[in-house]
């Protein structure tokens, strides 16, 4: 089985189970959720930047070598999943599940192009734009924004809540430039 065919399998089991739903009406969602994934960019980091600069949190009374580096993963990760709720919501899908959200996106922008809409075949080109390296990214994003939220004692690097930041506004921008 190739890969096309195990996401489409995954996909219709989904649909299923009503953890994805598809409907026409839910392209209504693709601006609202663009529009949250880039208050969320913004709030990740503005965090950073707290954690980042003594100034910032002297102003805003916090401890000295206060920081929200496990906070930065985990906005970062909402702001990606928040933009990739907008483009399944451009093909007529509300997804329940981050598995779901992550198999549809890879079919539909990365394996294939064949179940977008008739009004959606213009962007096809720039649709395949989209590459497996910025799926990836989410995947990734994904697990440091796990750990970060239920591992109390790990400890989450400047380097990772940098990447997580970078990771999430180059994914956001690449959405944003498909679905313009």
């Amino acid at each position: 089985m190739n890969r096309n065919e195990l996401l489409k399998r995954k996909i219709d089991a989904y649909l299923e189970k009503g953890q994805l739903l598809k409907n026409h009406n839910n392209a209504r969602l693709e601006k609202p959720f663009s529009a949250k994934a880039r208050k969320n960019f913004t709030v990740a980091n503005l965090l950073f930047r707290i954690s980042e600069q003594e100034e910032l949190k002297k102003a805003l009374t916090l401890a000295y070598g206060f920081e929200m580096y496990d906070w930065v993963i985990i906005v970062s990760y909402y702001s990606m999943y928040t933009s990739a709720l907008s483009a399944l919501a451009k093909l007529g899908f509300k997804s329940r599940s981050h598995a779901a959200t992550i198999a549809v996106l890879e079919y539909n922008y990365v394996q294939t192009g064949k179940s977008l809409e008739a009004e959606h075949i213009h962007k096809l080109t720039k649709a395949y734009a989209m590459s497996e390296e910025l799926i990836t990214k989410l995947i990734q994003t994904k697990t440091k924004r796990e750990s970060a939220q239920y591992d109390a004692t790990s400890s989450i690097s400047r380097e990772n809540a940098k990447a997580a930041l970078e990771d999430a506004e180059e994914f956001i921008t690449k959405i944003e430039g498909i679905l313009a």
